[in-house]
């Protein structure tokens, strides 16, 4: 099986740079041959682009995306981590997401949507969100957010190799409500 973790994230913008930091991490490590760790947060356009570059045969089977992502009804560190039933919301939404794309927003939501809209993703996508606590700029995570960073790491790596971990999550919809996930 072919995997592909992403992580999605700003640079030095505290909690929101959880998904960068996890792959800067997770890169370094040895994985089996048909693992990929890359950082994908240069605009959901180009990471449409960067998985069709790849060829078909070489494409990944399933993707563990993970991020922060502020959803507001978690606290602060709470990890969730499910299947996405990979359901685009109306086209008016989707051409929004295309529309932010383009300007340069990097956000979860917005790259899975518009990497679905064009046939990019696998079949199964794994997404791993982190409630964000510090918005501020800076090089380390908040206080909560740093905590999990460990235990997040290993679930991360635990889906990337783990079929039947996988398998086991919920399958829910973006930011849906599902119930978090112990990362510790």
């Amino acid at each position: 099986m072919r995997v592909i973790v992403a992580g999605i994230g700003y640079r030095n913008l505290r909690d929101h740079s959880v998904g960068v930091m996890v792959t800067d991490l997770l890169e370094s490590r040895r994985w089996p041959e048909g693992v990929v760790v890359e950082d994908l947060s240069y605009g959901p356009i180009a990471v449409v682009q960067r998985l069709e570059d790849d060829p078909p045969e070489r494409r990944p089977d399933r993707a563990v995306f993970v991020a922060a992502a502020v959803r507001g009804d978690r606290r602060p560190g709470t990890v969730t981590a499910y299947r996405w039933d990979a359901v685009l919301p109306s086209p008016e939404l989707i051409q929004g997401a295309v529309c932010e794309a383009v300007t340069g927003v990097i956000a979860l939501d917005n790259t899975l949507v518009v990497a679905q809209h064009f046939g990019a993703l696998p079949e199964e996508v794994v997404v791993v969100e982190v409630e964000p606590d510090n918005h501020e700029a800076g090089e380390t995570l908040g206080g909560v957010v740093g905590e999990a960073f460990e235990p997040l790491c290993a679930l991360v790596t635990r889906l990337a190799l783990d079929h039947s971990a996988a398998g086991r999550l919920p399958v829910g919809p973006l930011g849906g409500p599902l119930p978090p996930v112990n990362a510790r």
